[in-house]
């Protein structure tokens, strides 16, 4: 049984719902939003000691985020009956009408855009007090950022120069192709630098404008992936939809804007090694001598 609300009045301090709702048709979509989104994102373990008064001080912060979720999963099932006819819709004279198909989704996106607000709320509360809310370093998003260059909603947006919103729940969904993007470093670097950079307390002041260049293409990089891929229909389940937009330009350019600032980047990235090779710990290039014998530049012609 869920502890956060356990009659229609509590709900109702968090959302419009009317008083003669019977409690268990909303029951049912309360144990649903609290699994499928508060314990996806924060994990059961802060859940249940919030549940049992240990961390009391964040029920506030809890139920304004699962009230609204719960609503956006019940919506679109409440004012319909399924029985030996089939659905059916109130529709008697007299009667309130069932709102149509339009208002049931405007209601079902107000919710759902509440409640993710509100659970990004929850998280930068327990991302701010981590030391005091000791469970929430197993949670996804603090496993996830152990393994990520990119630690925080912030470097992705200030360092990264990609616009989230600063959204915590953004980042999360952004985390994996970030550390994907990451893992392919070698390439670019060379393993011995990779290492050096991902695994040293102090940079050099030099190390650190590389790693800000890094941070940038990485950005930039995951931005153009998740702006250009198609959009996600195969589950029912309403999940965030990420909010990714260019941090200095129109809010309507495409993908390709990130896709030219990776490029960017990463150019960038190539010619400061090149400059700072002995700084970086790399081998000096050596310029050609074209006067030597051998070196001809039109070796292949005769």
């Amino acid at each position: 049984m869920n502890t956060f609300f356990s009659n229609i009045e509590d709900l109702k301090k968090v959302v419009k719902i009317n008083a003669s709702l019977p409690w268990e048709s909303i029951e049912p979509y309360l144990e649903d939003a609290q699994t499928i989104y508060l314990e996806h994102y924060i994990g059961p373990e802060i859940i249940k000691k919030a549940s049992d008064s240990t961390y009391a001080n964040l029920v506030p912060y809890i139920c304004r985020a699962l009230g609204p979720l719960t609503l956006m999963l019940a919506t679109p099932e409440l004012g319909i009956s399924i029985g030996d006819a089939g659905i059916t819709v109130s529709n008697e004279q007299g009667k309130r009408s069932p709102a149509n198909e339009a208002k049931i989704a405007a209601a079902a996106e107000s919710f759902k855009f509440r409640g993710f607000q509100a659970l990004d709320r929850l998280l930068l509360h327990l991302q701010s007090n981590v030391t005091t809310y000791k469970e929430f370093e197993q949670s996804r998003y603090c496993k996830l950022i152990k393994n990520s260059l990119i630690k925080s909603a912030e470097m992705f947006q200030d360092v990264g120069l990609v616009n989230i919103e600063y959204s915590i729940i953004t980042f999360i969904s952004l985390i994996p192709t970030a550390i994907s993007i990451q893992d392919k470093l070698p390439d670019l670097l060379g393993d011995t630098l990779t290492k050096s950079l991902l695994t040293k307390t102090e940079l050099t002041v030099k190390e650190q404008v590389l790693i800000d260049l890094i941070i940038k293409m990485i950005a930039n990089k995951t931005a153009e992936l998740f702006t250009t891929a198609p959009q996600q229909t195969s589950s029912l389940t309403p999940y965030f939809t990420p909010s990714i937009r260019p941090i200095y330009n129109d809010s309507g350019t495409t993908g390709n804007y990130f896709a030219a600032q990776a490029e960017y980047y990463q150019a960038r990235i190539n010619k400061f090694m090149l400059e700072n090779s002995a700084e970086l710990g790399l081998a000096v290039p050596e310029a050609l001598n074209w006067n030597k014998p051998g070196n001809r530049i039109f070796a292949g012609l005769t």
